[in-house]
């Protein structure tokens, strides 16, 4: 049955434009196909005006009624709250929830409270919880009544406890006070008192929020032979999963259960050079923000877990399909994408991440399908990073002969395992020196290596397409139909240097709109323009398109389309 949660959708807007940016998964996944799209474009007319009064207003952090419409049209009323942190932002965090679900969610939470209180009461039924704020303890006896104990600042209760214990014990107690008052992320003591006869095992584990220490929950009393903590611990940086839990809980749902499961693995792009540069206590910072950004963003859907210095683990146990999937990957890519930006901070991180589905992509044992996904995640740092890859037999192969080829597959998989720069010289090497290549080669290549569905080279000088290779090829009719765009003085003053990258089509859809509705007849959801001219004295321009999925173009490769750039001049 599946999971019942009530999503908090949350993104930020534009306030003059209403452009989204930095979307969670779940509005992505409410969004469906509208990916591309303003947020006044998904709100009724009432509502709308609604949002313009509470920002003209600024009328930040109260909560109102707002209508948005679902895929199909049907409006929605969520309680929405906005927020600025800079007053020169330009941007607005947005924060809503469906209402109907509200009184769901508590049903749900209150079924939750009884679950957990008939589990705890198969064990030691003492916990506490400590409030940094205040630096206060309440201890309770966690029976149907969650009867409490008692209320103790810190050093109250470390009184408390050190009149069960001899004199000797004195320091651990004030170890586990320290634990606690630095918000460790797993505490463990287990203190035997030889003079008073007695023991106690003290555990905690602390909890945050946005990166900030709001609690901690553990346990007290008599150790018992079997425990939770035993059996769920976390790691001390993070607080995810440690290795051996997430991959237990992974090995039991695929080689036991037989259970429909996702495996993510994210490795966090140059990660070392965060390290190298700004020193470790920087680079932990990194790895705790990205590890919130990732357990925030599969919160409900997934466990998450670290199982190395900077790569984690996703076990998704609650899923619809891949396009679910897909948004909760692309809301955590451009999330950390996001946490961090070279202007401000002097570096910039991203993730790449490679994902398989059991037993939608094969019904192998877990090991192999974490190899599986471990190839697709080199697959993404091949195609210049920052970027997730699922797995589609029709790009990557047969399953068995990425497994047979291993990670080596993953960069170019079979006959393609070369970097892109050694494509890149056999092309130049080709060209420049008379060798015989044609361009229809060249385009084949490009399209191949650099991971790019269609690329077209126009002629501008006599107006026509002299070549064009990859998917959704171009007719003769739709060339005649469709040309003009690349002289319109919209598109040719945003050059600069010769180049225009364009990240989505929409921006043209309400300043230029025939130059939108030219691009969508030619099915282009993304561009690069390159402007060059040819030994002939011919200008061409050579437009590097994403037809399927709409692609941030990777900055990376601009050198190598610079390079290209000779190699078309020379050939054409």
């Amino acid at each position: 049955m599946e999971k019942q949660i009530t999503q908090i959708y949350e993104f930020s807007i534009n306030e003059k434009t209403y452009d989204f940016r930095e979307i969670n998964a779940a509005f992505y996944t409410f969004l469906g196909t509208r990916v591309y799209i303003t947020f006044e474009s998904t709100l009724t007319e009432k509502s709308f005006k609604s949002l313009k009064k509470y920002i003209k207003e600024k009328r930040f952090e109260e909560t109102f009624p707002i209508e948005v419409l679902r895929d199909n049209n049907e409006p929605v009323t969520m309680a929405c709250k906005l927020r600025k942190k800079n007053p020169q932002d330009a941007f607005i965090e947005v924060k809503m929830l469906e209402i109907e679900r509200l009184f769901d969610g508590y049903c749900s939470q209150l079924i939750r409270e009884k679950e957990t209180i008939a589990l705890l009461a198969q064990y030691e039924n003492k916990y506490y919880t400590y409030d940094p704020s205040d630096n206060s303890i309440t201890c309770y006896l966690y029976d149907v009544g969650k009867e409490i104990l008692g209320n103790f600042t810190l050093e109250e209760w470390c009184k408390e406890l050190m009149k069960h214990l001899s004199d000797d014990c004195s320091e651990i107690i004030q170890k586990f006070a320290t634990e606690l008052k630095n918000g460790s992320r797993s505490i463990e003591y287990h203190i035997n008192s030889e003079s008073k006869n007695t023991s106690l095992h003290l555990t905690g584990t602390a909890i945050y929020s946005s990166d900030k220490h709001i609690m901690t929950v553990g346990r007290f009393g008599e150790p018992q032979e079997s425990s939770i903590h035993e059996f769920v611990r976390r790691d001390q940086l993070t607080g995810l999963f440690l290795k051996d839990n997430i991959t237990n809980f992974a090995k039991r749902r695929i080689n036991e259960l037989n259970l429909p499961t996702a495996i993510a693995i994210i490795d966090i792009d140059d990660f070392k050079n965060v390290n190298d540069h700004f020193g470790h206590s920087k680079g932990d910072e990194v790895l705790k923000k990205c590890a919130a950004v990732i357990e925030g963003q599969s919160d409900g859907f997934a466990k998450a877990g670290r199982i190395g210095g900077d790569e984690f683990l996703l076990i998704f146990d609650n899923f619809q399909n891949k396009e679910h999937l897909r948004n909760v990957l692309r809301a955590t890519k451009n999330s950390i994408a996001a946490l961090y930006n070279d202007e401000t901070d002097g570096f910039h991180v991203t993730s790449s991440i490679g994902l398989s589905v059991y037993p939608e992509d094969a019904e192998l044992k877990y090991d192999s399908m974490f190899k599986l996904a471990d190839c697709l995640l080199y697959r993404a740092k091949s195609k210049g990073k920052n970027r997730y890859v699922l797995y589609d037999k029709e790009k990557h192969g047969s399953v068995e002969s990425i497994l047979q080829s291993g990670i080596q597959a993953a960069s170019l998989l079979g006959s393609r395992a070369i970097e892109k720069s050694e494509v890149v010289c056999k092309i130049t090497s080709m060209v420049l020196e008379g060798n015989e290549y044609p361009i229809d080669n060249i385009l084949n290549d490009i399209v191949n290596y650099f991971d790019i569905d269609r690329i077209i080279v126009y002629n501008k000088t006599d107006r026509t397409v002299d070549a064009q290779c990859g998917k959704s090829l171009l007719n003769s009719k739709k060339i005649n139909d469709t040309i003009d765009y690349i002289y319109d003085e919209r598109v040719t003053d945003a050059y600069e240097k010769g180049t225009l990258i364009v990240n989505n089509v929409k921006r043209f859809q309400e300043k230029a709109h025939e130059i939108y509705e030219l691009l969508c007849e030619q099915g282009t959801l993304s561009f690069i323009h390159r402007e060059i001219t040819a030994k002939n004295g011919k200008k061409y321009v050579i437009s590097y398109e994403a037809t399927e999925n709409q692609i941030t173009w990777n900055h990376e490769d601009m050198h190598y389309f610079r390079i290209f750039d000779m190699v078309f001049e020379k050939c054409l």
